[in-house]
């Protein structure tokens, strides 16, 4: 998968789009994957009890998945389904099943 880097990416895996994002609000992005799902994530903004993205499908289906630790980037994972984030670029992986995904955002 190839990702686009477009900031500092903090320790511990939080995604660099928290750079910019005030302590109080959360950041919105929309993501179209190869498989053509379409979502929109919101993530949280780090705090001490674990940040979250919230990721909301077309077809209404939403899912919340806490921050879990990484090397690189921001990764979500609830049950069978991880959300990975690097820059403008994603990996969403549902039940083994995994897409390439973007934001022009």
């Amino acid at each position: 998968m190839q990702f686009h880097h477009r900031g500092v990416v903090l320790g511990l895996g939080f995604a660099s789009m928290f750079v910019a994002v005030d302590a109080a609000s959360a950041a919105d992005f929309d993501y179209r994957c190869e498989d053509g799902t379409a979502l929109t994530a919101t993530f949280s903004p780090p705090s001490p009890e674990g940040s979250t993205a919230q990721l909301v499908f077309a077809d209404g289906r939403t899912l919340v998945l806490p921050q879990v630790v990484s090397a690189d980037g921001g990764r979500y994972q609830k049950d069978d389904v991880e959300f990975w984030i690097k820059g403008k670029g994603a990996m969403l992986t549902v039940a083994g099943k995994l897409t390439n995904c973007t934001t022009a955002d």
